[in-house]
């Protein structure tokens, strides 16, 4: 029997209607979790921040985690495409920066400041986002929690790429790696409370600027680079 053909109305076929009502319920879901905190913000308010319907709601998400799950990825999606691209321009300008598959030691400085303000630039260039990575998807729920802590695992991942190349890491390394990527998320995360809710008064703003971040990052890589990775 052959398939039954989808209607299309304007244009635009059923399904590319539902994609795009589940992008405005995704956007809706950036702007309310990542401005009033994903506690603050009940299924109607969402629905009528992309002006749909709660039947559209349920249509693609089951509840308001299953959003908050895909405006979490949306947003690692972001970062993780802005550092490839940032890690791939660098790579690109310096025609002998890469040898045997891992990045020659004398580019790793270069290449771990521009992945790094690649990722840094995009996170801080939107509050919502950083507010969703790293303050509203903590502790919602052990499926969140596995979630955020495999992409801590993905990140470590990308840096032993650029690290090893094609020779497979020690568990050594894997560790120094997500120990590295820990280190990261918890600098960020007094980035972002440091202008709302500083820790105490020698940690407001003045001391977690984004240039001064970049610089301790990009230290703490080379140095993991020197010291781990080529045993010096």
């Amino acid at each position: 029997m052959a398939k039954a053909k989808e209607r299309v109305y304007g244009g635009v076929s059923a399904s590319e209607r539902r994609e795009q009502r589940r992008a405005s319920l995704i956007e809706a879901g950036l702007e309310l979790f990542g401005t009033l905190g994903y506690p603050n913000v009940p299924v109607k308010r969402i629905c009528d921040e992309a002006g749909l319907t709660q039947r559209y709601f349920y249509e693609s998400f089951s509840d308001r985690e299953a959003l908050l799950d895909a405006v979490y990825r949306s947003c690692v999606e972001a970062l993780r495409t802005a550092t490839a691209t940032a890690a791939a321009d660098y790579l690109a300008g310096v025609p002998d920066a890469v040898d045997g598959g891992a990045v020659a030691p004398e580019h790793v400085p270069g290449l771990a400041r521009a992945a790094f303000s690649g990722f840094l630039d995009t996170l801080t260039v939107d509050p919502r986002r950083a507010r969703i990575i790293l303050i509203e998807v903590v502790g919602v729920s052990p499926a969140l929690e596995q979630l955020r802590l495999g992409a801590i695992h993905d990140w470590a991942d990308l840096i032993l790429v650029f690290a090893s190349g094609q020779v497979e890491p020690s568990p050594h390394h894997r560790l120094a790696a997500i120990g590295l990527v820990g280190a990261f998320t918890q600098l960020l995360v007094d980035w972002q409370m440091a202008a709302a809710d500083p820790v105490s008064e020698r940690s407001g703003p003045g001391l977690f600027t984004v240039e001064a971040i970049k610089d301790v990052i990009t230290e703490m890589l080379v140095g993991t680079y020197e010291h781990v990775f080529r045993g010096r």
